[in-house]
């Protein structure tokens, strides 16, 4: 898989995970009590069958978090991963995240 877009984040999700995944629309996964639980959401956004596209969450540590783009062959369109990381910036201030770094940089408009 290649990296189209992954964004770190920072802040305690606790119960604020569901309606973070429910407004970037991953399907949930893990557990915030199992320590050992890294991946917390997912969506496909391309089937395997026409070159898998993955938006995946991912936490590192209790307040440390990355969200990432993902592709196998093509990315998604330029404008499509634009409007997603719009979705994801904006999911993350309505939750009280700081995003710490992001690849690539966001350029301004």
């Amino acid at each position: 898989m290649n990296d189209q877009l992954r964004i770190r984040l920072k802040g305690e999700l606790g119960g604020q995970l569901s309606r973070f995944r429910e407004q970037v629309g991953l399907n949930p996964r893990g557990r915030l009590s199992d320590d050992w639980d890294q991946e917390f959401g997912q969506r496909e956004l391309r089937p395997k069958e026409q070159g898998q596209v993955m938006l995946k969450l991912w936490r590192y540590e209790d307040d440390d978090w990355m969200i990432a783009l993902t592709y196998e062959q093509d990315p998604l369109p330029a404008d499509e991963a634009d409007g997603l990381r719009q979705n994801i910036l904006d999911a993350a201030t309505a939750v009280g995240l700081t995003v710490t770094a992001q690849f690539p940089a966001q350029t301004s408009q």
